[in-house]
């Protein structure tokens, strides 16, 4: 059956890697990860680097990744543990969703959610081929600054659903909505700053709209509507055409 959750990860992973404190260092920072900097890439062929370039980004994706399912395998087991408590899960998950959303959004500001920026120690640069990997894993591990209140809402939906497939669903399509903007600005790194600033003067708008819907999705799940939605859903999805084999 569909799951409105799912579309909701990969729309939160996109907005996470478009966070307002993440938006403007983008190219500084994914030159910093492939070890690829724009001096270079300006100075040279850009297919020169392609390689190094694709290469790195996808060892990235893949550090972090592997942290957020675990992260989801880790916050969907504690739901099923706790699957007495079913009803209160979903109302709790539901008023901290709301909580993110308000935060998010910018509308309250929470200083408990407000993360420090990431500082890798100079050893870091000594690792060869896994250093783009294991800066990953510190991404997901440590986060930045407004990553982590949509993370987090994200992580308690798989607590909501309790199941562990679901859990390490919902956080690999999270994953996959911050990597394919990683992987177009990292292949576009010299043009990236043009384009990333127009994304940087509407970014307020999209915080908020993000915002508003992890509201409105925390309001689903605090009333219990949350699955009358994906009902209607499946059943409008079914009259188009979609069918169950």
């Amino acid at each position: 059956m569909f799951d409105i959750s799912f579309p909701v990860a990969f729309v939160g992973g996109v907005a996470s890697f478009f966070a307002p404190c993440v938006i403007l260092l983008l190219p500084t920072y994914i030159a910093y990860i492939t070890g690829v900097s724009l001096g270079e890439i300006k100075n040279s062929n850009v297919s020169d680097y392609r390689g190094k370039l694709i290469s790195s980004a996808f060892l990235y994706i893949l550090g972090f990744s592997i942290v957020f399912v675990l992260l989801g395998i880790a916050a969907s087991g504690i739901g099923g543990l706790l699957r007495d408590y079913q009803v209160a899960i979903q109302k709790i998950g539901g008023i901290l969703i709301i909580i993110f959303g308000l935060q998010n959004g910018g509308f309250v500001r929470f200083s408990i959610l407000n993360y420090g920026g990431l500082k890798f120690p100079g050893w870091v640069n000594g690792l060869g081929n896994f250093r783009s990997f294991f800066i990953g894993v510190l991404f997901a591990l440590i986060w930045t600054p407004c990553v982590g209140v949509i993370l987090g809402s994200i992580l308690t939906l798989a607590a909501v659903s309790g199941q562990i497939i679901n859990g390490a669903l919902l956080l690999f399509i999270y994953s996959l909505g911050i990597s394919f903007p990683f992987l177009i600005v990292a292949l576009t790194l010299v043009q990236a700053q043009r384009y990333l600033g127009w994304f940087s003067k509407h970014i307020l708008a999209v915080s908020r709209i993000v915002g508003i819907l992890l509201i409105v999705l925390g309001i689903l799940l605090l009333t219990d509507t949350y699955k009358y939605v994906n009902g209607w859903i499946f059943t409008l999805a079914f009259a188009l055409g979609y069918g169950v084999r």
